[in-house]
């Protein structure tokens, strides 16, 4: 067997030659030998050392010529990494679409693991784990209970449409409003950013529960959170800037408790995605017409880009996991029983009302209020066919999807 040859050049051990050891022996099988050439005495008299720390074998040292020496080293059976599977060898690359890289080709074309161990840790996708990492307890460890098929595209989306409260709303379009439009704006603010809370709390209570060998499910929720962030900030940032206080009503504090009350994952989506940001579709829908000023309609606008994107993904993880298993049909309708049977004495804010009512007529006129009462009354009526069409998307038929859409908290979220 030949030996491989390797000038180190005038390289020292703490100075870059063990680096430049490790990438050749990690080229070598075990056995195979390869001649290392050396400045000085010094490296060669510390190579021993160093080769029998790491698993390896010095076999022949040698003078080279008037300076330097040369140092055979023996590839050992040691691997710096304690791992049940070693690293193969270089596999061809994921692929690459008109030279970008998706997250739904992250990995190749295999699927997602069906269930992954509890107790496996932060192993990134294609890493190999080494042994002796302390073990972890994901709750959330099999595919069937968290999926989505678009969940990847969705996440890639959230990443492309970022945008920032500070700056791309137009807050000096927010000043000058008439008092009674103003605290109606107010009040009807207060209301969306006090639901946006929940929106933000319930994917985060289950982003620590999520195995991470579900990257593309980390990273949605991660996008979840970050979106509910933002339009809590959005819509707190124009309650205020009129001047007025809306108040945080007790019956959506009592409607968003019962909410993060939920912890299958699931239902959560089921009640939380197709339910509740599925009527806050047609609520943001309202505002962003009915705005008084370009500060009020351009949060509405982007709220509502970003609510779309999570009402897709209730709707997808909901369908998939009722073709999956259709007894999980009974227990959808039982969450959706149970958080209903928790509001039975409660029933839409006056205050919301009148808020949306004022927003919509533009003045106090009775006429202007008339016609704005009736825009109201027919906001609830699409809100209820569009619940019932999302509910009927997401693979209940059209018996289930009105009993549930008639369960649904007269909080709206």
């Amino acid at each position: 067997m030949k030996p491989r040859r390797l000038d180190a050049e005038r390289l020292e051990l703490g100075g870059g030659l063990e680096v430049l050891l490790q990438a050749t022996l990690a080229g070598l099988r075990v056995g195979e030998l390869v001649d290392v050439a050396v400045a000085s005495r010094a490296a060669a008299l510390e190579l021993p050392g160093w080769a029998q720390l790491n698993g390896h074998e010095v076999v022949d040292r040698r003078p080279r010529g008037r300076s330097g020496q040369i140092v055979r080293l023996r590839r050992g059976p040691g691997e710096r990494v304690l791992a049940q599977v070693p690293v193969a060898e270089r596999s061809a690359p994921p692929l690459r679409r008109d030279g970008e890289f998706h997250t739904a080709d992250l990995r190749g074309p295999a699927d997602p693991p069906e269930t992954m161990p509890r107790e496996a840790g932060f192993v990134p996708v294609g890493a190999t784990a080494e042994q002796g990492a302390p073990a972890f307890d994901w709750r959330l460890h099999e595919r069937v209970a968290i999926w989505a098929p678009e969940v990847a595209h969705l996440g890639e989306q959230a990443s492309a449409s970022q945008w920032d409260a500070s700056r791309d709303v137009p807050w000096e379009a927010a000043r000058g409003l008439p008092e009674h439009l103003e605290r109606a704006v107010a009040q009807v603010m207060t209301f969306i950013a006090q639901n946006e809370y929940a929106a933000l709390y319930v994917p985060a209570g289950f982003l620590p529960q999520m195995h991470p060998s579900y990257v593309e499910l980390v990273m949605w929720l991660s996008s979840h959170v970050y979106d509910e962030a933002r339009h809590v900030e959005v819509f707190t940032k124009r309650s205020l800037i009129g001047g007025y206080r809306g108040y945080a009503l007790a019956s959506t504090e009592l409607s968003l408790h019962s909410l993060l009350a939920e912890h299958d994952f699931t239902a959560a989506s089921l009640l939380l995605n197709v339910l509740g940001e599925g009527t806050f579709l047609d609520l943001l829908r309202f505002v962003h017409r009915h705005a008084p000023d370009a500060a009020t309609a351009a949060a509405a606008r982007l709220a509502h880009r970003d609510e779309r994107r999570h009402v897709h993904f209730g709707i997808s993880h909901v369908r998939h996991a009722l073709s999956d298993d259709p007894r999980q049909r009974a227990t959808l309708v039982r969450a959706a029983e149970q958080r209903a049977a928790k509001l039975t004495e409660m029933s839409l804010s006056p205050l919301l009302i009148e808020g949306l009512t004022i927003m919509a007529a533009g003045s106090l006129v009775p006429a202007a209020l008339s016609e704005g009462a009736d825009a109201v009354r027919a906001l609830m009526r699409r809100m209820e066919r569009n619940r019932i069409r999302r509910l009927r998307s997401a693979g209940f038929d059209a018996n289930e999807a009105r009993y549930i859409s008639d369960l649904h908290t007269p909080n709206l979220m």
